[in-house]
């Protein structure tokens, strides 16, 4: 098989494709606030820069649950990021300090 030469991609330059996982993370926590019960923040992927974030909050424990964490979706938003990770738009919108106090 030949070897095919690739330049590498400047560091300024958007890498096309690339994950902006973290920063989608901290910018919602950033402008929602950080839920009480967090348990963790999912990012997913989707096409054309979509993204898929569901904020995984922990239900209050209960006496046949005192050795295990049972979770729920407490908000999701669809989101369209900018090439470098910044959110365009939200749906629902994001609302400012929603879990500030």
């Amino acid at each position: 098989m030949a070897k095919i030469d690739q330049a590498a991609p400047k560091k300024d330059e958007p890498v096309p494709g690339s994950n902006h996982t973290d920063k989608i993370k901290s910018q919602i926590l950033e402008k929602i606030g950080r839920p009480p019960r967090l348990h963790h923040v999912e990012v997913c992927r989707h096409h054309n820069d979509n993204y898929r974030v569901n904020i995984w909050e922990k239900l209050e424990s209960t006496e046949d649950s005192a050795y295990s964490t049972r979770v729920q979706i407490g908000s999701s938003y669809y989101l369209k990021v900018s090439d470098s990770g910044e959110i365009i738009r939200s749906n629902p919108p994001l609302t400012k300090g929603k879990f500030s106090d």
